[in-house]
C-alpha cells in the first residue's frame, strides 16, 4: 500500500460497468413488469477533496418490455452521457488510515438518444404502443453505490443508476403510453435503471497516491502527529561545552576552546589534517607539505642578482646604457580633459595626473610631451592661447604636486587643429591634453595673442622651481 503523501498528486479512477438495465413506467403499472436487459458503461471519477469528487458516465442499455395478456412488445435502445458530482458518504466519519469500503452518492445532469421499436405499433389493452425516433433529449442522473478496495490499483463495487428523463420524450422511455377512457393520453414518466457491479482502476503515475475519496481527511493531522511522537525529547545537555548540544554534536568530546562547526566538530580551516586547535599555522597556503605543527613547508622564492638581470638583459638584446626601452614611445597614458573655455584641472582629471606622475617617479629616465588641444567654437588664434594654457596648466598640476623636475616635460599645443571628433560646436573630447612619451619633440613657446581661457589659482612647489 502506498503511504499516502499530501503534497503529491493523487491518481483517477477508470470503472468499467456492467449490470441489469431496464425501464419503470406505463408496463410496470400491470402486473407483468418491465423486462430487464444488458447495461455497459464507463466511468471516470476525479477527486476534488476527500469528500466531493466529479464522475463522467457513458452508457449503453437495451431492454424489451411486453405484457402476458397483450401480443405486443416494445425494444428499447439507449446510449447516454452524464456529469455528476460525487459525495463520499464514509467520509465524514472521521478515522485515520486509508479506508477499504466507499459509500457515495452523487446527482447530475445527462444526454441522451434513445429509440423505441414497437412489434407491432398501436393500441392493445389500453396502451397504445409506437416507435421513437432517436432524439437528443436531457435527463437527470442519480447514483448510489458501495465500492470495496482490493488494491492501491483497485476496487469493485456495486451500485444503482437512474434516468430521468425530461421534456417531451419523458414518456416514451418504454415506448408505451397510457389510453384514458376518452380516447387522450395520461401523461406517465418512465424512469430509466441500471443496476450493475463496477470494476475500478487507478490510473497514474507511479509516484501518486490513490484517489483522495479512499482516504480520510485526518490521515495528514494522524501522520504528522505520529512524527512529531516519533521524535526525540528535547535534551540541550551540551557535554564538551562548545556550544553544540549533544543531541546535534558528532563530536562529543572536542577540547575546551577548540572552535567547530555546525555539526560540533572540530574546524580545521586549511584542510591539512591537522584541527585549528592543534595547527600553528590554521591557513597554510595549499598544495605544500606541512611538518607536525602544520605550518606549510614552502621552498624560499629564487632571486636574482643585477649581474643576473643584466646578463639576462645583454643575453635579450637589451642596452642597458639606454635611456628608453624598446617600445616604451609606444606606451598609453591618461588623456585630461577640460570645461568649456577653461584650462584649470577638474576634479575627476586629478587622478590621471596622478598616473602620468606615478610612470615618471618609477621611469626616471622619460620625457613626457604634454599636447593641448581645444574645440572649434573660438578663433584659431584663441585657441592655440587656450591649447597652451591647458598643457602649462597640467604640467604645473604635476611638477606642483608630485615634485616631477620640470625638464622632464616638454609642452606643445595645437589649437583646433587636431580634433578626435569633426565638430565644429562645443566638444569635451576635442578639449583635452595628451600625454606621451617623448622622442625627439621639442618645446613650443607660448602663441602671440592676448590671454584665453579662465582657471584657477595655482600654487607650487618651491623645490621644483615654481
Amino acid at each position: 500500500m502506498t503511504q499516502f503523501d499530501p503534497d503529491k498528486k493523487d491518481k483517477t479512477e477508470l470503472g468499467i460497468n456492467l449490470g441489469a438495465a431496464y425501464a419503470s413506467g406505463d408496463l410496470t403499472n400491470s402486473d407483468d413488469g418491465a423486462g430487464i436487459g444488458l447495461g455497459i458503461g464507463l466511468h471516470l471519477r476525479k477527486a476534488l477533496d476527500h469528500i466531493f469528487s466529479a464522475r463522467v458516465d457513458l452508457n449503453f442499455a437495451s431492454y424489451k418490455n411486453s405484457l402476458e395478456s397483450a401480443s405486443t412488445e416494445t425494444k428499447t435502445t439507449w446510449l447516454g452521457a452524464d456529469l455528476m458530482g460525487v459525495i463520499t458518504l464514509n467520509n465524514f466519519k472521521i478515522d485515520k488510515g486509508e479506508k477499504k469500503t466507499n459509500v457515495y452518492m452523487g446527482v447530475g445532469p445527462g444526454l441522451n438518444s434513445f429509440k423505441v421499436e414497437a412489434t407491432p405499433p398501436g393500441i392493445d389493452d389500453g396502451r397504445r404502443y409506437e416507435d421513437v425516433d432517436s432524439k437528443l433529449g436531457v435527463h437527470a442522473a442519480f447514483v448510489g453505490g458501495l465500492a470495496f478496495k482490493v488494491g492501491s490499483n483497485m476496487s469493485f463495487g456495486i451500485e444503482h443508476k437512474v434516468y430521468v428523463p425530461v421534456g417531451d420524450r419523458a414518456d416514451l422511455l418504454d415506448g408505451v403510453k397510457l389510453v384514458s377512457g376518452g380516447g387522450s393520453f395520461s401523461q406517465s414518466n418512465d424512469i430509466g435503471h441500471f443496476t450493475n457491479l463496477s470494476l475500478n482502476f487507478h490510473l497514474g503515475k507511479d509516484d501518486m497516491v490513490e484517489p483522495l475519496f479512499w482516504v480520510s481527511p485526518l490521515t495528514v493531522m494522524y501522520k504528522d502527529l505520529a512524527e512529531v511522537k516519533a521524535r526525540p525529547k528535547l535534551d540541550l545537555t551540551d557535554t564538551d561545552g562548545d556550544g553544540v548540544i549533544d543531541m546535534l554534536d558528532q563530536e562529543k568530546d572536542t577540547p575546551s576552546g577548540a572552535p567547530v562547526d555546525t555539526r560540533g566538530i572540530a574546524m580545521d580551516s586549511d584542510g591539512d589534517g591537522l584541527a585549528d586547535h592543534e595547527d600553528k599555522e590554521p591557513y597554510s597556503a595549499p598544495g605544500y607539505d606541512i611538518d607536525r605543527e602544520g605550518v606549510a613547508q614552502i621552498p624560499p622564492p629564487a632571486t636574482l642578482t643585477e649581474e643576473d638581470v643584466i646578463r639576462i638583459g645583454k643575453a635579450q638584446g637589451w642596452d642597458a646604457a639606454s635611456k628608453m626601452a624598446p617600445g616604451l614611445a609606444d606606451w598609453f597614458l591618461p588623456i585630461v580633459h577640460f570645461n568649456f573655455d577653461r584650462y584649470d584641472i577638474k576634479d575627476t582629471e586629478v587622478s590621471k595626473l596622478y598616473q602620468v606622475a606615478m610612470v615618471m617617479q618609477k621611469n626616471p629616465s622619460i620625457r613626457v610631451v604634454a599636447h593641448g588641444h581645444t574645440d572649434k567654437v573660438a578663433s584659431n588664434t584663441y585657441n592655440n592661447v587656450l591649447s597652451y594654457n591647458r598643457a602649462a596648466a597640467a604640467i604645473d598640476h604635476i611638477v606642483g604636486k608630485f615634485g616631477v623636475d620640470r625638464s622632464r616635460f616638454v609642452l606643445n599645443w595645437g589649437g583646433e587643429d587636431s580634433s578626435l571628433i569633426d565638430s565644429s560646436g562645443r566638444n569635451m573630447i576635442n578639449r583635452r591634453v595628451e600625454f606621451r612619451v617623448a622622442t625627439n619633440e621639442a618645446e613650443m613657446g607660448r602663441p602671440e595673442g592676448p590671454n584665453a581661457g579662465k582657471g584657477g589659482s595655482f600654487s607650487g612647489n618651491r623645490d621644483a622651481g615654481y
